[in-house]
């Protein structure tokens, strides 16, 4: 019985959509339950995220840094 293992390209897209599942779901979490955003802004993060699931949630996170320290 011969050894069958993923190719490198196999590995890298799976391991992009295990890393850009949960980053989409705290950016839309993010976006729903913030209250420095105004509703049109929230819409358009939330279009931008929905299409582009990998960029749009990193280009959120440069944004609007949420998670700064406090005495930063």
């Amino acid at each position: 019985m011969e050894l069958i293992t993923p190719g490198i390209g196999l590995i890298f897209w799976q391991l992009m959509t295990i890393l850009s599942i949960p980053c989409f779901m705290v950016a839309w979490l993010l976006v729903l339950f913030t209250n420095k955003l105004n509703p049109d802004q929230k819409i358009v993060w939330l279009v931008s995220t929905l299409f582009l699931p990998v960029i749009g949630p990193l280009i959120f996170f440069v944004k609007y840094p949420f998670f700064k320290k406090a005495n930063a």
